[in-house]
């Protein structure tokens, strides 16, 4: 399997591929956050091309929606693989994702 990668998918629009756990989520962080902070009013990941994710990827992921939200910025998280949404319910950080327009359909 592969390791994350942080892509620009459009204006304001980036995409999230491979395995998005511990061992990428400190490269994937430092690829996005410039790439976030610049990335206008309304930017969107899509985390459809996500193949495994770990409480990692959930502490990034919210990390995401905290960056968006110090930058006056609403974050949509977009196609977020069923694990995540797992890993914020046992969590109970859902209602965070949830001010993002996080869910499992575009």
């Amino acid at each position: 399997m592969e390791p994350a990668r942080f892509e620009v998918a459009g204006e304001g629009a980036f995409r999230v591929t491979g395995m998005l756990d511990f061992t990428s989520v400190p490269q994937v962080w430092a690829a996005s956050q410039p790439l976030l902070q610049q990335a206008g009013s309304s930017p969107s990941v899509d985390l459809e091309g996500v193949t495994r994710v770990d409480s990692a990827g959930l502490a990034l992921v919210l990390e995401w929606v905290a960056l968006a939200g110090q930058n006056n910025q609403r974050l949509r998280i977009l196609r977020a693989p069923d694990k995540l949404l797992a890993l914020a319910r046992i969590s109970e950080t859902e209602g965070f994702l949830a001010a993002a327009g996080t869910g499992s359909d575009a």
